[in-house]
């Protein structure tokens, strides 16, 4: 994912502090912390910090030793504390009402720990240029009965056992039976990006809970997600996502938040359309409706959204081309998109190193029985 420039962090790293925007009074119970950071309170920030920055340096410090990693310890550390800010967002301070300081210390401390060594979702082996290791699926997209939805997911990184990636996708489906899909991309990959993705799905559920309206635009679910994520991110760092909701006559409404790129099969014309489009980074703005694109799945036709991962890997193997059409042409006939991209994708694997997280999620709207 391209980085956009911008300023949004206060944590301090252990090599410096940031000058704090106000100088209110510790918080003398977690609940009353947990309720001072979802009000943006920058005392409660730097008492977070204070409170889990040195346990927390020693487990990145004990996982960097295990593995030999080279990660700079001071950014790990940093990632893993604004990890620990946007879970608790996702949290109600009564929660917490009652726990001691160190309970709570303990309980954040084993929260992190779980997401340090091991990823979320369902798990599966990954075997990737002959190198063995676990991989976390998030979980699966919703069923529906108009359309199937099909995923690629694989992470850039892997240490110990496991591969780490900064990509997620996630799912939902409203009362009025429409199918709602998300693919994000935490700016950078790898372990870096793992341990703030990681904190996505609750902000995802969270949202979900929250919002007021039975049947919200899309655009209105990305901004209350960008306002939990607001100012919790470390300095440059955003969110790239985008979100489409498909109702049950086949409108598709997309919400971009960054740069995102589709691929559009039409089953009449059996050719590649891409559609690019842009809108605002969660974390840097509240994306608009205005930013929306609307579109029309007729039956059999077939919708890919993918991260900056999957073309940037199948167009660079192809010599930078931007023609998405003549590199996937030989692996389209006879296949589904589905099949045709992940096909594709691991033949750049077998010749030439992944370049970033990959992740798509493939929507094929069915065609009735008879």
């Amino acid at each position: 994912m391209v980085r956009p420039t911008g300023r949004v962090s206060t944590v301090p790293s252990e090599q410096g502090s940031s000058k704090p925007t106000d100088q209110g009074p510790p918080q003398p119970t977690p609940a009353e912390l947990v309720e001072a950071l979802q009000n943006r309170e920058e005392s409660a920030r730097r008492q977070l910090g204070d409170w889990l920055r040195a346990p927390v340096r020693r487990l990145m410090e004990e996982l960097s030793r295990r593995h030999n990693l080279p990660h700079n310890l001071d950014r790990l550390t940093r990632h893993a504390l604004h990890a620990l800010e946007a879970y608790l967002r996702t949290r109600r301070p009564r929660d917490f009402e009652g726990m001691s300081v160190d309970a709570f210390r303990g309980a954040l401390l084993l929260q992190i720990a779980k997401q340090v060594v091991q990823p979320y979702g369902g798990q599966r082996t990954l075997v990737l240029n002959g190198t063995h290791g676990l991989i976390h699926i998030p979980d699966p997209l919703p069923d529906h009965d108009i359309y199937q939805a099909e995923t690629v997911f694989l992470p850039y990184e892997k240490i110990g056992s496991f591969w780490f990636g900064g990509d997620w996708y996630g799912g939902h489906r409203t009362p009025d039976g429409a199918l709602w899909v998300i693919v994000a991309d935490i700016t950078g990959h790898g372990y870096y990006a793992y341990l703030l993705a990681n904190a996505l799905p609750g902000v995802w559920q969270m949202c979900w809970s929250n919002l007021q309206t039975g049947q919200p635009e899309p655009a209105e679910v990305l901004a209350a997600m960008h306002d939990l994520l607001h100012e919790c991110l470390p300095e440059g760092v955003f969110v790239e996502c985008t979100l489409l909701r498909f109702d049950l006559e086949g409108k598709v409404t997309v919400s971009p938040a960054g740069g995102s790129r589709l691929l559009w099969r039409r089953k009449e014309e059996n050719r590649l359309n891409l559609v690019k489009l842009r809108g605002l980074w969660l974390g840097l703005d509240r994306p608009t409706v205005q930013d929306q694109h609307t579109c029309i799945l007729e039956h059999g036709d077939e919708l890919l959204i993918g991260t900056d991962g999957v073309f940037d890997q199948l167009l660079e193997h192809h010599g930078g081309t931007s023609d998405l059409a003549a590199v996937l042409g030989d692996f389209l006939a006879r296949r589904t998109l589905h099949e045709a991209v992940s096909e594709a994708i691991q033949v750049t694997l077998r010749h030439g190193p992944q370049k970033d997280d990959i992740t798509a999620v493939v929507v094929h709207r069915r065609v009735p029985e008879g």
